[in-house]
């Protein structure tokens, strides 16, 4: 039996509580991601039409855009106590304020400051496994966050679409509200273990550029819910801004995947553009095209969730770096594979559990991509820029999914007006098929990584 010091007891005990604490705030976005997910299609026909699903879903993205932005300097500058408190406030009232709403401009309003809250938690539960875990344990705190969507992709989408079903969609959202709560608690205590931030190695962060990429976000989602000129307008000036100002909120060198930091950047942005561009149409595919109910629509998007667990359990298996190194392009092909499949979903007289195979596999590529990219990023950054990183990453996991959505929008609302109707929902999966087989060429500037 081996004998511990002191300081290695107390590193043990911070990083258990690290564990517990970390891994029950990302439960509870994860219930209020999958949940809401499987409410949204209810949603939008009870307080305004189909049209304004991707509106509904986007200003989410665009309120993490933003509070990302800041919360990497935030975080460097001052410490995760003030991102992280004022991140679980507005993530509940956002809640709350989506709950009650009495019409779509309200709902919107209350997914916008949710959307503002997630950006201002995520990012210092990153900081916080940079400056309180060892490096080699990294890998299974990050394989945890996955784990962590177990549950909730278990009974999240399950309940959620059985609450709909016999209720109402309003109590899914006022059921997140004590959850996030209690969430952040076990981690108040670990605060004052994080070393006091160096101020003067904080760059002010672009939120000019954020906040017109947001609305260059919004503008895209709004275009889908609009007819003539004003579509055209919206279209053209979401495009404008989304080119003009989102690179400029990534590391120098993301739009080419430059190797390093940028190549990890990119490989986020273009997996979590895949996965949400997918994840995107499948509740109204399998609803609409395929009948389902929003109870089994649930347990389908569930299995992304579980799929994913086992890609980042896998990850955890491999620690010689020569080999780790792999693991994100073999999780960016297994995306690839599984766009391609989920291509299906929308033919009515095709089985869609063949499509949903190609879910289950673009799953386990996220689980294997996600987690190792996230410890590569902490790996080869010094600690005094790890907000700053882990902004980046977050910036990715937003921005990429939003993008996706705002294109998808345009192509289905032209694909509907101006080619058919008899299959609405095609253009999303060959969209997400294209950005699926990007991400694997990200990926692959990965394969000489070191630290």
């Amino acid at each position: 039996m081996t004998l511990r010091t002191p300081i290695e007891q107390q590193q043990q005990s911070t990083e258990r509580l690290l564990m517990f604490g970390s891994v029950g705030l990302i439960t509870c976005f994860a219930f209020e991601s999958l949940a809401t997910t499987n409410t949204m299609p209810t949603v939008v026909e009870d307080l305004g039409g189909d049209q304004w699903y991707s509106v509904a879903a986007g200003v989410v993205l665009a309120g993490q855009v933003i509070s990302t932005v800041v919360a990497g300097a935030w975080n460097d500058a001052k410490g995760v106590k003030p991102s992280l408190v004022t991140g679980i406030l507005l993530f509940t009232v956002g809640a709350l304020i989506a709950g009650l709403a009495p019409s779509l401009p309200a709902f919107v309003t209350g997914r916008a400051v949710q959307g503002l809250g997630g950006g201002f938690v995520i990012v210092p539960l990153y900081v916080m496994i940079g400056a309180l875990v060892e490096p080699e344990r990294r890998p299974r705190f990050f394989a945890a966050f996955s784990y962590a969507w177990v549950v909730p992709s278990m009974v999240g989408p399950a309940v959620a679409g059985y609450i709909v079903d016999q209720w109402h969609w309003r109590p899914v959202y006022y059921l997140i509200i004590p959850v996030a709560l209690a969430a952040l608690l076990p981690l108040l205590p670990l605060l004052r273990h994080i070393p006091p931030p160096e101020p003067s190695d904080v760059t002010m962060p672009p939120l000019f550029s954020a906040i017109l990429t947001a609305t260059g976000i919004i503008a895209l989602q709004l275009g889908g819910a609009y007819t003539g000129s004003a579509k055209w307008f919206l279209f053209g000036a979401g495009a404008a801004l989304l080119v003009g100002f989102l690179p400029r909120l990534f590391p120098k060198g993301t739009a080419f995947a430059r190797r390093g930091t940028p190549s990890i950047v990119a490989t986020r942005f273009l997996l979590m553009a895949a996965l949400v561009g997918t994840e995107f149409f499948l509740p109204f595919v399998l609803n609409r095209v395929h009948e389902w109910t929003a109870s089994a629509t649930g347990w389908a998007i569930a299995l992304g969730s579980l799929t994913w667990t086992v890609g980042s359990w896998s990850q955890t298996h491999v620690v010689r770096p020569n080999r780790r190194r792999y693991i994100p392009i073999v999780g960016a092909g297994c995306v690839a594979v599984g766009t391609a499949l989920a291509l299906l979903l929308p033919h009515s007289d095709i089985s869609p559990f063949i499509g949903l195979t190609g879910w289950a596999v673009i799953g386990l590529g996220m689980g294997l991509a996600i987690a190792t990219t996230s410890d590569f990023a902490l790996a080869i950054t010094d600690k005094s820029r790890h907000g700053d990183v882990s902004a980046s990453l977050q910036l990715a996991d937003s921005t990429g999914p939003a993008l996706a959505m705002g294109v998808i929008s345009v192509a289905l609302s032209l694909w509907v007006d101006q080619v058919s109707t008899a299959n609405p929902y095609l253009p999303a999966p060959v969209i997400a098929c294209l950005i699926g087989a990007l991400a694997f060429g990200a990926a692959m500037r990965n394969r000489r990584l070191s630290w």
